[in-house]
């Protein structure tokens, strides 16, 4: 299982930030979907860094999400048509707290950043697997509000880079 990772930024674009998602930010300190006028950065671990709107702009990569994750961004499932192939999210367990929580340390187990950055919570953190394997996890660390950033791996067994580019452009453009 060769596990790749990334990292995502965000850069919401203030000037253009919708009233809604503004109070949303500003008062209830709820996470917003990105908009045509927010940019999405991948960097990934090979120094490939590639503007996630761009890239995906003309392609047709038939990547297909299902219904969300009741009070989450993230999916129930999503699939890669060309290949067949679907993902199914994992779902938390309570901890001790009875708060929901993931385990994302199996798959970052090698990703250094993972080990050194503190970690947030976010309706996009998430689990994929494929039966019982862990194959893609999105992870909020720590970061400014006009600049989120995540931490990802996926296995790049099942996944192309064009994949998770696409991926990663439906899962924060997501819309109620």
């Amino acid at each position: 299982m060769p596990i790749k990772y990334a990292e995502i930024s965000i850069i919401i674009n203030l000037e253009k930030e919708t009233m809604i998602n503004y109070f949303n930010r500003l008062f209830l300190d709820n996470e917003n979907k990105t908009t045509d006028n927010d940019t999405i950065i991948i960097l990934f671990d090979d120094e490939t860094v590639c503007d996630v709107k761009k890239e995906c702009e003309n392609k047709n990569t038939n990547i297909i999400m299902g219904p969300r994750r009741f009070n989450t961004n993230s999916p129930i499932y999503f699939e890669i048509k060309e290949k067949n192939k679907t993902f199914f999210s994992k779902s938390p367990t309570l901890d001790c707290n009875c708060e929901l929580k993931l385990n994302s340390k199996p798959i970052f187990a090698n990703n250094k950043k993972h080990v050194a950055t503190k970690k947030e919570s976010s309706s996009y953190n998430c689990i994929f697997q494929k039966g019982n394997n862990e194959v893609l996890s999105i992870v909020k660390i720590k970061s400014s509000k006009g600049k989120p950033r995540f931490l990802l791996a996926y296995d790049d067994e099942h996944f192309e880079k064009e994949h998770i580019i696409c991926f990663v452009n439906c899962m924060f453009s997501i819309t109620l």
